[in-house]
């Protein structure tokens, strides 16, 4: 039945051409080229815009404090003033793709904020320091301070501090692991992180550091990983990342890793703590159903998935994760959010 909802709800949009619609649990395509499954990622989006659930013509105005002491205040009636929100937002896929900006996101960013909402920007990229990312971000025209990325190496550090630590990570990161131990050989863990396109994983993640690192977890170190990342999009298409590395790991040791990064329960609270929100009255903003959407519902944040980056529309219609909204890009959150809260 849902797929012959969508097929007719796909016909629609293309009848109609650009406008927007509400349904009931998918986002409808703006052309039959953005039905099917992409296998290069696109900068590329459209004005249209679908989402879900219809709000009610009128809403009351309701408070919540939550166990931590938290008050958040959220005025839900659609013809009063805007609320404000706490959001966080992806960076790889929702603001830009292989340095790439997705047009219109930078913009949408500065509505947020003059908007009055608190943003705060949550990545599991793992092969660039916190500073990296940053000034990239700004030199694509984001507004973003250095305080704003949550990473999943300040994970790291939180969990590892005072450990001894045999990390398989990029050279880049090693700065924003100060706190922890690196070692070579007697390790109390073992940390892994994200591949990237350069040689440098090829050295990274040789035999011999795997086998190195598979003797430390033999010999009693626990495996964590950054994330586990199966793939990660680029503009050339999907690229290999370093999940598969902490699953051999898993099977060859007979352990199980503890992730840091997205999507895990730890890393998202920290996300809203930082902010001092309510998980189930904040937003999550992402392009991945597993770590973005899966991850947040995991705390009872809202989730809204956008369609850049890693979206595919068969994986959104197979999953059984799916998030509270879906918008064409970044570019359409502004309205999506002042016409939802």
């Amino acid at each position: 039945m849902f797929r012959s909802w969508l097929r007719s709800s796909w016909a629609t949009a293309r009848n109609t051409g650009p406008a927007f619609a509400t349904t009931r649990r998918f986002c409808a395509s703006d052309s039959a080229a953005d039905a099917s499954t992409s296998k290069v990622a696109s900068t590329r989006v459209s004005d249209f815009c679908a989402c879900w659930p219809p709000g009610p013509l009128e809403r009351d105005v309701r408070s919540r404090i939550s166990p931590g002491g938290m008050t958040t205040v959220r005025v839900t009636r659609i013809d009063s003033e805007a609320s404000m929100a706490a959001i966080l937002l992806d960076v790889d896929g929702v603001l830009h793709v292989s340095g790439e900006a997705i047009p219109g996101a930078a913009d949408a960013v500065a509505e947020l904020r003059e908007n009055g909402h608190r943003l705060r920007f949550v990545t599991n990229t793992t092969t660039r320091s916190r500073a990296q990312l940053a000034n990239e971000l700004r030199s694509l025209g984001f507004e973003i301070e250095d305080d704003e990325l949550q990473t999943a190496a300040a994970a790291a550090v939180e969990a590892l501090a005072g450990k001894r630590v045999l990390a398989l990570t990029m050279h880049a990161i090693v700065g924003d692991l100060e706190g922890i131990e690196l070692v070579g050989e007697g390790a109390e863990a073992v940390l892994l992180g994200g591949a990237d396109e350069t040689p440098e994983t090829n050295l990274v993640f040789s035999y011999m550091n795997l086998a190195r690192a598979f003797a430390e977890l033999e010999l009693g170190a626990d495996l964590y990983c950054l994330h586990r990342n199966r793939w990660w999009q680029t503009k050339h298409g999907p690229q290999f990342d370093a999940g598969a590395y902490v699953a051999g790991l898993e099977y060859a040791a007979g352990v199980e890793a503890i992730v840091l990064g997205k999507p895990s329960a730890s890393y998202f609270a920290a996300a809203c703590k930082a902010l001092d929100a309510d998980p189930h009255m904040a937003w999550m903003v992402g392009d991945d159903l597993e770590s973005d959407v899966a991850g947040a519902q995991g705390i009872g944040m809202k989730t809204i998935l956008v369609r850049t980056g890693k979206f595919r529309p068969d994986a959104v219609e197979r999953a059984r994760t799916q998030p509270d909204g879906i918008v064409s890009s970044l570019r359409q959150l502004p309205q999506w959010i002042e016409e939802h809260l």
